[in-house]
């Protein structure tokens, strides 16, 4: 778990998390209790721009889907697919946010989240100023075999960050809606997964809405209704070992080079871009960060 997460409203994320395991026990609909929002923040006062604005190195230096569009489908010879965030159903309860990613990461002041806008901006109704939603393509394993195209489901990348103390930060939404990558999922989370992700990822904010998300939380066939949420999650970098693995398997070589070259310039500065190793470099390089997700979310 990173620092900051001690250092949190826990309050609100611990009255969240037991509400919602109390619903299974008592396998209660999401209309038919009432959202306590005491324990969260206030309802927001003003609406105006946020002072944020991302950039997007990887559209001029990676491969984009020629295919437009949330269309579920098998993505070839790219890295992203370009997609849109599909927005949470109002009302949307900021339920909590960190301060330490706020002023320390994003430079923002901690008024900003009296603002309507910065909500909708968490959450996936509005953008951030020269954001470019992207969906990651990458594959995997799953139960020990090869599961082929995996992808970002239910993850839109908006952007890179670069705060006043020169650190580029990736900015990352989780729960916001279907990609081409969502297979047969809705592209939603609940909030029993955001809470997890908030306290153990770089993470700025958790909003929770009333929209109904359908989940079989302990795989019995009793599929229940909970509330959907929507996390903002920063990283130095979203790839994976997945990320390389998906281009092999496919013979995309010139793409995996690609790839690894932009790696190897971002991430690992140390590795010089002439060596004629360098590929095998920065692998065993990036196991060694494999599990600080401050550093790397990866490989």
């Amino acid at each position: 778990m990173t620092k900051h997460g001690f250092t949190l409203f826990l309050s609100a994320v611990a009255i969240a998390t037991f509400r919602d395991e109390q619903e299974f026990c008592e396998n209660e609909s999401c209309n038919e209790r009432e959202f306590d929002k005491s324990h969260f923040y206030s309802d927001v006062k003003h609406c105006g721009e946020i002072p944020l604005a991302l950039s997007h190195k990887l559209l001029d230096a990676l491969p984009l889907d020629e295919v437009d569009g949330n269309v579920i489908r098998t993505v070839k010879r790219s890295v992203f697919s370009e997609s849109q965030p599909s927005p949470l159903k109002e009302p949307l309860t900021l339920a909590a946010v960190s301060q330490d990613v706020l002023r320390n990461i994003l430079d923002l002041n901690e008024s900003v989240i009296q603002n309507e806008e910065f909500v909708r901006c968490v959450s996936g109704g509005k953008l951030f100023p020269g954001s470019v939603p992207l969906a990651h393509r990458y594959g995997g394993h799953q139960f020990g075999y090869w599961a082929g195209q995996l992808g970002d489901g239910r993850a839109h990348l908006l952007g890179e960050y670069t705060n006043r103390k020169g650190e580029r930060w990736e900015v990352q939404l989780k729960g916001s809606g279907k990609t081409p990558y969502s297979r047969s999922g809705d592209g939603r989370a609940v909030i029993r997964s955001s809470v997890r992700e908030f306290l153990c990822s770089e993470a700025l904010s958790l909003v929770v809405s009333e929209e109904p998300v359908w989940r079989d939380p302990f795989y019995n066939g009793s599929v229940i209704k909970e509330r959907g949420a929507v996390v903002l999650r920063l990283a130095k970098s979203w790839f994976r070992i997945g990320s390389l693995e998906i281009l092999t398997r496919t013979g995309e070589l010139d793409v995996l080079r690609t790839l690894l070259d932009f790696v190897i310039k971002e991430h690992f500065k140390s590795i010089a871009t002439n060596d004629p190793d360098k590929y095998v470099v920065s692998f065993c390089v990036s196991l060694l960060f494999s599990c600080n997700t401050r550093l790397f979310y990866i490989v």
